[in-house]
């Protein structure tokens, strides 16, 4: 069975509203996005799901991010798939499936979520760690964010 295309690019999983969702990830000063199962990002919650690793946390970063490596995406890639997706004229609210919904900083012990329906990821800490239900937009690097394209936001300006 083929993969989907996304941005042009095939990749495993494509975004789906409350699904499978788009995440930042800082670990070693490193920046990424992942495109995953939303399940993985209940941090301290067991399951088999996620590669067997009981606790997701800065001790165990390093092996859960390899063996989701298949669902990193660039930001290059996710811009392009937004801006794609700003051309098609989509209706109704289709575009929050490229909202970001969590922001997972491993070398700071933070965790961001603006998962769009309950389910309360902030609550579900490692120890040491701090949630919070926010919007955490500005805290992602410039260079990171691809819902920006020469300083204006695509988010604002085709979906308002």
């Amino acid at each position: 069975m083929a993969e989907p295309v996304f941005g042009g690019v095939t990749i495993k999983t494509e975004p789906v509203y409350a699904k499978n969702t788009i995440a930042c990830v800082c670990f070693q000063g490193m920046w990424r996005w992942y495109v995953t199962e939303r399940e993985y990002w209940f941090l301290n919650v067991e399951m088999e799901e996620r590669f067997d690793i009981q606790v997701l946390n800065e001790d165990t970063a390093k092996a859960f991010l390899e063996a989701i490596q298949e669902e990193q995406v660039s930001t290059a890639e996710l811009r392009s798939e937004l801006q794609h997706f700003r051309g098609t004229h989509p209706e109704g609210d289709e575009w929050l499936k490229y909202v970001p919904s969590f922001l997972v900083n491993f070398d700071q012990k933070l965790f961001f979520s603006m998962f769009p329906e309950p389910a309360s990821y902030e609550h579900y800490m490692p120890e040491g760690w701090t949630g919070s239900y926010s919007d955490f937009l500005e805290r992602v690097p410039e260079t990171e964010r691809y819902w920006e394209a020469q300083g204006k936001s695509l988010f604002e300006e085709s979906f308002s």
